[in-house]
């Protein structure tokens, strides 16, 4: 069997039982306290805890997960940071029984696993599910082990340490792989410890009670099913493997790996080891780009660059000195592309930010590796012979030097490595990287609690805004300060919900609508429309009388408002087909803000936008306009938009049934935006700005029609008044400005000239008033300027006066303080240092320095302290020559 076949096989059997395929949530996850998707459940939280109303109340998934906390046990036979989770949910609807029974039926029935090799574990006090698989499965009651709640419970040890909140007992379903060997001596050791021979496919988390915090156990009000089969692990155990690296799902990659590097799996367990580290990590990589993560030091992004790094080092020890995971990405995407399109569609670009990545990486590569044995040969020179932990950490969140290879290279010369101070300094890092947003919070202040209950009595929003920007419609909540009220009287600040509205609420970076909901002496100013869950919240403050639940009310959308966002929104989806056109299809979306008053557009890009590129996107952009193409939507499926060429936007989360803006053969796009009917009506497109937002991201800010003809007269007006300054007409601006600067050049290259003259005589002059100390000729001295090349000048014209001997002069103008320092090479020899003096000398003035031997400079705070400190140095000076 392969794995597309066991993924189908699962959610074909649980549709059959009434369940709602869902599709994959993405790898970064809504869930704040969480860095990526670690599990089929993540995405369905919500309803669990009954926050939001699913969507049915079974359904079914094959969900990309993520996890890391193993990392460090990947390359074993089992272990994966990616991975996908098989599982079936029930919100309120089904529970032990019916999980059970279809557990075993999907088991024997579909999959035909053998009922003899199969074995179940429950928690110690669940006679309910002992009973179904004993009673009504028929299960031999010996092979139903029980297990504590630290086995079979989730979360483990919940009932006596916790967490509070929702918790159950679970059951899990075991395959033996050595049936021959016969029945264990100990069953309930064997299954909770033997996991070579017991191997776990399937894990039924029965969710029926909420810990208190005294420690007592509530029953929920519902109770949950979530069920977990991992498909690596199922796949290769359905196929008799040793490990679960050699499925279907890893053998193309390892069997790339093996021909680029000459390696050969199986030849030894170090190399086996790297090859599915490579794999492994390249997976996650593939699906975390094409989710739109981008390698960084915080949070996703350094997971996301720690994976990649640890790869290229697995290469290494492989012998691949060049660069070479790009060329194993075309085989992830065949072998998952045809069910995560996502991998397939952003290929290129995942491409081009893993070459990148590597890259650099490669580059800080060596420079970290000569730290390393910087820090090793201090270790060697220490008593304690340990490398500092801060400095291990140092390499490993710098350089990407993952803890395993320093300790190796440290222990070849006899270090250890201080691995406490290392994972000290890894967890602040941790701290700092944690994320935290709640939409809810943010909107209402009170975790959402108004939302949960408005789920509960009335309808989601009817939103008609695509065909009109007026409407009627009844008012069915109204907030204020975070909670529902009966009415909103003038004043109020507050957010009012419809049953059906004309208002866009901000989604998909175009911002909400603003305009007026009245009724009779009513006037409610809206200045933002937002959504929540299915409701549309229309935001504002209250202008006169009263708006009441209940009331009919009229709406109106400010259209010349909705008209430039408009504008603003279809030129984006321009933007996007030029930026592909000049720059190529890699640079994608990667968000974006539209407003009325302009544009701002962030895509894939690893090099800033040259100029003569932007205009060719600038005009391109307006050239489209220019064609005056249609604009035109359709509704259709995800699967069809895809057939059609419909571009997905990274980070946006779209159902089965999507709408497809196309503006004649240049433009096709998911998107739920408003847009002109015709791209004439954008008017003039003007890009204002392209800059860095970060690794691998830039921005374009733009604006278009009226707010882009204001900003055209600003630059003329500009244009006039430098004219003007310049005596000149605007046609000949450029010319007058060129002869302008050209003066200034020529003026001060006769300043400069004036300089050199008198510095030349002021060499001479502090030549002549030059010391000794015994053979040797020095200078001290003070001077009014702290021009620093001057003041390097002048030393120099001193020194080649003086052939032979040290200067040291003191700039000193409006309270500043500046030490320069010259010695003559063959005093250097003769072991005058001039960067040693200067430090000393500086330090009488407050200040510090230092240099090279020939060279050196240093700064001052007291100028009052010149004296003593040109004194000092003439110690220094004589001292050096034994005077």
């Amino acid at each position: 069997m392969t794995s597309s076949e066991l993924r189908t096989k699962y959610l074909k059997f649980f549709e059959s039982k009434g369940h709602l395929i869902h599709q994959s949530d993405s790898l970064v996850p809504d869930d704040a306290s969480l860095l990526y998707t670690s599990a089929g459940m993540v995405q369905f939280k919500p309803y669990f805890v009954g926050e939001r109303v699913p969507p049915a109340t079974k359904i079914v998934t094959s969900q990309k997960c993520m996890r890391t906390d193993d990392i460090d046990e990947v390359g074993d036979a089992v272990h994966h940071t990616f991975f996908e989770m098989l599982g079936n949910f029930s919100f309120g609807d089904y529970f032990k029984r019916d999980a059970i029974h279809w557990a075993w039926e999907f088991l024997t029935k579909v999959l035909e696993l053998n009922p003899d090799h199969l074995w179940t574990s429950v928690y110690l006090e669940d006679d309910e599910a002992a009973d179904v698989w004993i009673k009504e499965i028929g299960f031999p009651a010996h092979k139903v082990v029980r297990l504590g709640e630290d086995k079979n419970y989730w979360p483990a040890d919940a009932p006596s340490k916790g967490p509070n909140g929702p918790c159950g007992p679970c059951n899990e379903i075991f395959l033996d792989t050595r049936p021959e060997l016969g029945l264990p001596e100990d069953p309930a050791w064997s299954i909770a410890h033997d996991s070579n021979r017991f191997v776990e496919i399937w894990n039924l988390v029965f969710q029926q009670f909420d810990r208190q915090e005294d420690g007592t156990m509530k029953s929920l009000p519902t109770k949950n099913i979530d069920t977990g089969m991992g498909l690596e692990r199922t796949i290769a155990v359905l196929n008799g493997t040793l490990t679960n690296y050699e499925t279907d799902l890893f053998l193309p990659i390892i069997r790339q790996i093996e021909e680029i590097s000459g390696a050969k799996y199986g030849a030894s367990e170090d190399t086996d080891k790297a090859i599915r580290v490579i794999a492994d990590h390249l997976r996650s990589a593939v699906f975390a780009i094409a989710d739109g993560v981008m390698p960084s030091n915080v949070g996703r992004g350094y997971v996301l660059r720690r994976l990649i790094r640890n790869a290229v080092v697995k290469g290494r020890s492989l012998g691949l000195t060049k660069s070479f995971l790009v060329s194993i990405v075309p085989i992830v995407v065949e072998i998952m592309g045809d069910v995560y399109h996502e991998i397939a569609d952003r290929q290129g670009y995942v491409e081009k930010v893993i070459g990148s990545e590597e890259e650099k990486f490669r580059h800080t590569l060596e420079s970290g590796i000569q730290r390393l044995e910087d820090q090793i040969e201090l270790a060697v020179s220490s008593d304690e012979k340990t490398l500092d932990g801060e400095a291990a950490f140092t390499l490993y969140d710098t350089y990407g030097f993952p803890l395993e290879l320093t300790k190796e290279m440290a222990a070849e010369k006899g270090v250890s490595v201080d691995v406490d101070g290392f994972e000290a300094a890894m967890e602040e890092q941790r701290r700092r990287a944690k994320e935290s947003s709640d939409f809810a919070t943010q909107l209402f202040g009170g975790g959402g609690t108004v939302i949960i209950e408005l789920e509960k009595t009335i309808e989601a929003t009817k939103f008609v805004g695509y065909e009109q920007t007026v409407g009627d419609a009844n008012v069915l909540a109204v907030i204020k300060n975070g909670e529902l009220v009966t009415s909103a009287n003038e004043g109020d600040e507050v957010e009012v919900v419809l049953d059906v509205t004309p208002f866009y609420a901000e989604s998909g970076g175009q911002v909400g609508d603003a305009g007026v909901i009245m009724n009779d002496g009513a006037s409610l100013d809206v200045i933002d429309t937002i959504k929540a869950s299915r409701f549309f919240f229309h935001k504002g403050t209250m202008q006169s009388g009263t708006i009441s639940v209940g009331d009919n009310v009229g709406c109106c959308v400010n259209k010349k408002r909705r008209m430039s966002i408009a504008r603003n929104h279809t030129a984006t989806h321009l933007l996007h087909t030029a930026l592909h056109e000049v720059l190529g299809e890699h640079a994608l979306q990667a968000g974006s803000v539209v407003e009325p008053g302009r544009l701002r557009f962030d895509f894939s890009h690893f090099q800033a936008v040259t100029r003569e590129e932007i205009r060719r996107i600038e005009n391109r952009v307006n050239e489209l306009i220019l064609e005056d193409v249609q604009s035109n939507v359709t509704i259709s499926n995800i699967d069809e938009a895809r057939k059609m060429g419909a571009t997905a936007l990274f980070g946006e989360k779209y159902g089965n049934e999507v709408r497809v803006v196309r503006m004649g053969d240049v433009s096709i796009e998911l998107c739920g935006g408003t847009h002109l009917r015709h791209t004439g009506q954008v008017g003039l497109f003007k890009i204002m700005s392209e800059s860095s937002v970060g690794a691998g991201i830039r921005r374009i800010e733009a604006v278009t029609g009226e707010a882009a003809v204001h900003y055209v007269n600003g630059i003329e007006d500009q244009l006039r008044k430098t004219a003007e300054a310049l005596g000149a007409s605007t046609s000949e601006t450029v010319a007058a400005a060129e002869r302008a600067v050209q003066a200034v050049k020529d003026a001060q290259r006769e300043v400069d000239t004036l300089k050199s003259r008198g510095a030349a005589e002021q060499a001479g002059e502090l030549a002549e008033s030059a010391q000794d100390a015994g053979d040797i000729k020095f200078v001290t001295a003070a001077v009014q300027t702290v021009d620093v090349p001057t003041l390097q000048k002048l030393a120099d014209g001193v020194a080649d006066r003086l052939k032979s001997g040290v200067v040291v002069l003191a700039g000193v103008a409006d309270g500043k303080v500046l030490f320069v320092g010259k010695v003559t090479s063959d005093l250097v020899g003769k072991g005058f240092h001039a960067g040693n003096t200067l430090r000393e000398v500086a330090k009488i003035a407050g200040g510090g320095g230092g240099g090279r031997p020939e060279f050196a400079q240093a700064g001052g705070k007291d100028a009052s302290k010149v004296p003593d400190a040109l004194v000092k140095a003439a110690e220094i000076i004589k001292a050096q020559a034994n005077c």
